[in-house]
């Protein structure tokens, strides 16, 4: 991004961290010393590329009576992640206030010293990464606080293109909300369908290499594991600390228990009717942490209540599982791109990135339950029409969010979760216009304005599982790479080094 934006004409300056800071979610995620952490860092980041233009957040005036600000809230979503924190309770331990204590400090000299560098560098405009976690939001909160245009970037679903959203850090939905909005009706042509159904597909055959995370790789296909129940009724819980106290994520109920006890009395569930899959996540450590507190939330929930549990450290298939199942229950898991895609009626429980695109039920809070009217009239069982519409909403929805949500996905290649090919042809005027104007434009428009065949076509594969023919897609335009985004001098030995250790908090 910064050589497109040099190619327009425009200076580039950069900020980074030098070991300045007291604490941060690095170094709080592992056990390794300050000296390894903060050396590990710096030969990583923005150094290992170039050595110009470069500001130390140690070199900047902090004074606090400069501009007094109540960083803590600032530090909330770290510390919500960093202890994989999940009930109510856990968020009014002293484990999550010391978390929060801890981190405050380097949030407020972050604040002041981002202020002092755009004032000092004169910037027009900034880029940060993430903006959720507790450095860099204080880079998003302070670059707002002045009136300076900021657009925030992260790594994309599936890999491809680049997360850019204006004015919103990571977590910001409103840009994603009107995207899947607009791009819910028209159609896709074959080769938009095709891409879309490929997610999925590589996700049932286990080959979704690309995402960050790739769950239930060792899975095996297992039947439904309650044989009384007339119907198969699926809950599959995600972890909330990522997205805790995001006003765009959060929902009318107190917790997502009390959305699941509603839904089930509203639907006139019995126990026997219904399985909750733990989230894999939940036996995965990140960083020093496991997932004990979320796996005991769900779990004694389902205990209590005699509902079969399925733990985070089984290998039963979670896609096997949505095959056979009459409908699921989801708060904010991508699981229901699967579902969708494969027909199941979704409920959703509280604000996602896929409730606007036309495929989930919706129930939100208490004054929603009426949403489930036709599915509780159905008992669940919804006609092949009706199949065939939440299928199509949501293969649009996932064409969206890969091929039109994220830009340069062209010229940014994922070839495996870290490593990445640039190819020439990304547009410089693209990120001046998104800074500029503060708008994300589709990085495809195109669509089938003669009806819906292709759709239809790869809809009819998806009905008959036929995943083999779907993920192979047809080859893809030769274009040639563009090999300038590289580290400079010896820092070349980083990547190697790199892929010779565990991925990123893992």
């Amino acid at each position: 991004m910064a050589q497109l934006v040099q190619r327009a004409g425009h200076e580039v300056r950069f900020l980074t961290c030098d070991g300045d800071l007291s604490a941060c979610y690095t170094r709080e995620l592992r056990d390794g010393s300050r000296l390894r952490e903060c050396l590990q860092c710096r030969i990583g980041g923005i150094r290992s590329y170039t050595s110009e233009g470069i500001s130390s957040l140690g070199a900047l005036q902090t004074d606090n009576s400069l501009h007094e600000v109540n960083a803590e809230p600032w530090a909330y979503s770290s510390a919500s992640t960093l202890g994989r924190f999940e009930s109510p309770e856990d968020y009014q331990s002293s484990d999550f206030e010391s978390l929060v204590k801890k981190l405050a400090p380097a949030v407020q000299k972050t604040y002041l010293a981002t202020r002092e560098w755009i004032t000092r560098e004169k910037l027009d405009a900034v880029c940060v990464f993430n903006g959720r976690i507790e450095v860099t939001r204080a880079i998003f909160e302070a670059t707002q606080s002045m009136g300076i245009p900021v657009v925030s970037h992260e790594r994309t679903w599936f890999g491809d293109g680049i997360q850019l959203l204006p004015g919103e850090h990571c977590l910001g939905l409103a840009t994603v909300w009107r995207m899947t909005e607009q791009w819910s009706s028209p159609a896709l042509t074959l080769a938009q369908a095709q891409k879309a159904a490929s997610l999925v597909a590589k996700r049932f055959l286990r080959k979704n290499q690309t995402e960050w995370r790739a769950y239930n790789q060792e899975a095996v296909e297992e039947a439904w594991p309650v044989k009384s129940g007339s119907r198969k009724f699926l809950i599959l819980p995600s972890s909330t600390n990522e997205i805790w106290g995001h006003p765009d994520w959060t929902s009318g109920w107190q917790s997502p228990l009390d959305a699941f006890d509603a839904v089930i009395e509203k639907l006139s569930l019995q126990s026997d009717e219904i399985v909750l899959r733990c989230h894999p996540n939940w036996a995965e450590k990140i960083g020093k942490q496991d997932g004990r507190l979320p796996e005991a939330y769900y779990s004694e929930w389902a205990r209590q209540r005699g509902i079969h549990c399925i733990g985070s450290h089984e290998v039963t298939s979670t896609m096997h599982l949505i095959e056979q199942c009459d409908a699921i229950l989801v708060s904010v898991g991508s699981a229901a791109m699967e579902a969708g895609m494969l027909g199941k009626p979704v409920i959703s429980i509280a604000p996602s990135v896929y409730h606007r695109a036309g495929f989930t039920c919706n129930v939100h809070g208490r004054s929603q339950l009426g949403n489930l009217d036709a599915l509780m009239a159905a008992h669940l069982f919804v006609s092949s029409e009706q199949q065939r519409k939440i299928a199509r909403q949501a293969l649009r929805f996932a064409y969206t969010m890969v091929w039109r949500l994220p830009q340069y996905v062209d010229q940014v290649r994922a070839v495996t979760t870290t490593q990445f090919e640039y190819a020439q042809g990304a547009a410089p005027q693209r990120l001046i216009d998104l800074f500029m104007g503060q708008e994300l434009q589709a990085d495809d428009d195109t669509f089938d304005a003669s009806g819906s065949v292709g759709e239809d076509a790869v809809l009819d594969q998806i009905a008959v599982r036929d995943w083999g023919a779907l993920i192979e897609l047809p080859a893809a335009v030769d274009i040639k790479i563009d090999t300038q985004v590289c580290r400079r001098g010896p820092y070349k030995l980083v990547d190697r080094a790199r892929n010779m250790t565990g991925i990123g908090d893992r």
